[in-house]
């Protein structure tokens, strides 16, 4: 790091958890870089010590150090939101499907409670004509309950083989 450089880091950098300073100082490398680069292409070499006077003086301005950190507060803000609106759709799915969850749980159990009250119902039907039917005998039960006459038939003997 040459001394204008560790200058400039020390103008845009605060202290060791500066963020935006180190932002600010990336942005500073890379016009330094674009400098070197679009130097490379006029000249066909290397730039010298010397040849850095103009962009040295340039990116040391005040005017210059404030549009390094304001850029960096615009990239940390964009990158922020948008970080912040992954998360946030992330949060409303999670939570969508928690409620869908939910509400298909809750209307299965109102059906499991319609299905019980009615084999319920049922069952206890059963039992009471179970006991009902043991004070009047099987057949007096359902003569009663189903309005039909039930009627003994004689067994029929069984066919004889012809001969």
């Amino acid at each position: 790091m040459t001394s204008h450089d560790t200058s400039i880091y020390r103008q845009l950098v605060t202290d060791d958890d500066d963020l935006l300073g180190m932002v600010a100082y990336a942005l500073y490398k890379r016009q330094k870089f674009d400098f070197i680069d679009g130097f490379k292409k006029r000249h066909s070499k290397d730039p010298e010590s010397s040849d850095f006077a103009m962009f040295n003086d340039l990116s040391s301005s005040e005017l210059q150090l404030k549009s390094y950190q304001d850029q960096a507060e615009t990239l940390t803000a964009d990158f922020s939101l948008s970080l912040l609106e992954t998360y946030n759709a992330k949060l409303e799915n999670r939570a969508y499907e928690t409620v869908f969850k939910a509400r298909l749980r809750f209307w299965f159990g109102v059906w499991q409670g319609v299905v019980a009250s009615f084999v319920f119902v049922i069952l206890i039907g059963v039992l009471i004509f179970f006991t009902w039917s043991l004070r009047q005998g099987v057949r007096s039960a359902l003569e009663n309950t189903f309005n039909v006459k039930i009627y003994d038939v004689p067994p029929t003997p069984p066919a004889s083989p012809a001969l």
